[in-house]
């Protein structure tokens, strides 16, 4: 797959307080990477009893980095730091990543499943 709609920033929130202080969480960079944008569905056909299925608001394919994970934060366009976010920006929960290889070739990727969440 090409990776060419555009520039994926991932956050992942760190605890940047003192020790005995109030936890204060600081979004801080993981991953930058291009992406390509995945076919999904925002619900699936047939939702198992008993079970919450995962809203998807988008999904996209990046570079592979091990290092993301559930509840990391996205944002589909290049920053340098969360200061950096705007109003206008939609920043995305990281609802499932899958780790793997891309289908057209050896190149290892990364794929997000993304939720528009309110930071």
């Amino acid at each position: 797959m090409i990776l060419d709609k555009g520039i994926c920033t991932v956050f992942r929130v760190e605890d940047n307080s003192s020790a005995g202080d109030m936890p204060r969480g600081v979004y801080s960079v993981l991953h930058t990477s291009w992406y390509g944008e995945l076919s999904f569905e925002t619900s699936p056909v047939r939702p198992t009893e008993g079970r919450r299925e995962n809203r998807t608001d988008a999904r996209v394919r990046v570079l592979q980095c091990r290092d993301i994970r559930q509840n990391d934060v996205a944002v589909l366009r290049q920053v340098a730091d969360w200061g950096m976010v705007t109003a206008e920006d939609t920043v995305y929960r990281i609802t499932r990543a899958y780790h793997g290889l891309d289908d057209d070739g050896p190149t290892p990727v990364t794929d997000l499943s993304l939720e528009v969440m309110q930071p």
